[in-house]
């Protein structure tokens, strides 16, 4: 009996973290390039089942003592490009992430493509992030400094001045393992390699679309079903609970007169 009370508490536990993490999902369905996450679940403690028949115990399958998480799964698939009209705007069609710099100081990475150009002549993304991109004239990987330039950024990542002069090629990434991927929240990620092998590469297969910023990949419809059939889950461990509690109540102020 106590056993039980154990695993729909933890029932419970598994179900608050994943309304938690469907409440950051619509929380963020109007960020551009926000990623959906899933919570994954495991069963936590398993006991053999024995089944003893002439002094023979015999492995009849498992007791699960209840549930845990086992991690946060990212479903990077690309969201829906919106057209704004906005020169600044450049939705990245194809797989790879924009090299920046976070407020940490980490090169990160992200989809996010509304930029601008900031007090000291940063281009930057909509979070304050600056872009990284390789110097054509010195061929280092730097912060990207326009100043007051008229630029233009090419569907392949090379910026252009008013002559058609290149200065910069932005530093668009990809990776073989996306599990390599950090989440820091609103569509930034640090590159955390697995066992030590980087999978990160330059990407190849994508375009940059001005005018245009991809959505995030929420469905909103969705997540609103998850909450339901999560409260409906939550409230059916907690009616356990209490049918538990009831009957060891019952047992210690009933039975223990008898």
């Amino acid at each position: 009996m106590i056993r039980g009370l154990y695993t729909a508490t933890s029932g419970m536990i598994v179900q608050q973290r994943k309304q938690e993490n469907v409440a950051n999902n619509l929380a963020n369905a109007e960020t551009p390039s926000f990623k959906k996450q899933t919570i994954l679940i495991k069963a936590k403690d398993q006991a053999n089942m024995i089944k003893n028949e002439d002094s023979i115990n015999e492995v009849i399958g498992k007791l699960s003592f209840g549930s845990e998480i086992d991690g946060v799964k990212t479903d990077f698939t690309q969201g829906i490009m919106t057209e704004t009209g906005r020169v600044l705007d450049y939705a990245l069609d194809g797989a790879g992430f924009f090299q920046i710099y976070d407020e940490a100081g980490q090169l990160s990475f992200s989809r996010n493509g509304s930029f601008k150009i900031d007090g000291a002549g940063y281009l930057t993304n909509s979070q304050n992030y600056a872009l990284v991109g390789k110097n054509i004239a010195t061929g280092e990987n730097e912060k990207i400094n326009l100043g007051d330039v008229d630029f233009t950024i090419k569907g392949e990542g090379t910026i252009v001045n008013e002559n058609g002069e290149p200065l910069y090629t932005l530093m668009i990434s990809d990776f073989a393992n996306y599990d390599d991927l950090e989440n820091l929240g609103i569509g930034v990620y640090l590159n955390k390699p697995q066992d030590g092998m980087n999978t990160e590469v330059m990407a190849e297969d994508y375009k940059l679309v001005q005018g245009f910023k991809e959505a995030s990949n929420i469905n909103v419809l969705d997540e609103m079903v998850k909450m339901i059939e999560i409260s409906r889950a939550f409230e059916s461990n907690q009616r356990v609970v209490q049918a538990i509690d009831e009957m060891l109540s019952k047992a210690v102020n009933e039975v223990g007169k008898l």
